[in-house]
């Protein structure tokens, strides 16, 4: 197996996946009476190398199968046959500085990314929701709309276009038509992109605050540190050379 690069899911450290610690393998399933006719199961599993971390990453899926040059194999996955058992979503470790009912929702938000996307662009809605009264202080607007324009003017426009873009597919997600027959769906790949969005404004927002946070504590700390006592001041003028001391008043007396 070649060496391939990888970002683990679990604590999203870059790394190197060598065939230490990783594994796959496939079986064919001998039926052929299902839909499916000829497939097979195939599994990849990859453990992460961070020592901190070691956790295990694996993934199934229900592939076509056939017979070439003799020996059996494995084509694509079927559509929609095909799963990531750990983790169970497409979530990143997010730091506890965010509230945790933000974190919780934004994890149900990727969990159900391909098993319903208009519910989880619902979440992202709410998990929006929460951090523009968190982070912003709104409290005291009816509804989600005017939220976000209490905000209009403190993030950029390009931002503020894409928050109020949450909303609106989140809503169609929330509210049906009012003719139940018309359909406005939502695909896997925009409630992956809602979910994008609230994982760049948590970067954006609190990881950047905390860490201009700590710096301007280390900036504080370090001046705390370079001022000198008035102990060490006055050291300074005893510890001065007698000769020096003597020049001073005779200058003084002139």
């Amino acid at each position: 197996m070649a060496n391939f690069n990888w970002v683990c899911p679990f604590c999203g450290t870059a790394t190197t996946i060598t065939d230490s610690n990783y594994t796959h393998a496939s079986v064919q399933i001998g039926t052929k009476q299902s839909k499916f006719d000829r497939c097979g199961f195939a599994y990849r599993a990859i453990a992460c190398p961070n020592a901190t971390c070691k956790e295990l990453y694996l993934e199934v899926g229900l592939h076509r199968s056939g017979i070439s040059d003799g020996q059996y194999r494995l084509g694509e996955a079927f559509q929609g046959e095909f799963w990531k058992l750990r983790p169970e979503s497409i979530a990143k470790p997010q730091p506890d500085y965010i509230p945790e009912e933000i974190r919780k929702t934004y994890r149900e938000a990727c969990r159900i990314v391909s098993l319903s996307p208009k519910a989880s662009a619902t979440l992202s809605r709410r998990c929006l929701q929460g951090m523009i009264r968190d982070f912003w202080d709104v409290s005291d607007r009816p509804n989600l709309y005017q939220e976000i324009e209490a905000i209009h003017d403190r993030v950029d426009p390009d931002t503020w276009d894409a928050i109020d873009a949450v909303r609106t597919v989140g809503n169609i997600g929330a509210h049906m038509e009012k003719d139940v027959n018309l359909i406005v769906d939502v695909e896997d790949n925009e409630a992956e992109l809602l979910v994008g969005l609230i994982e760049t404004l948590f970067a954006d927002w609190y990881v950047s605050r905390e860490k201009r946070r700590e710096r301007n504590q280390a900036i504080k700390k370090m001046a705390k540190n370079k001022k000198p006592s008035a102990a060490g001041a006055k050291s300074e003028v005893w510890d001065a050379p007698a000769e020096d001391v003597v020049a001073e008043e005779d200058s003084k007396g002139e």
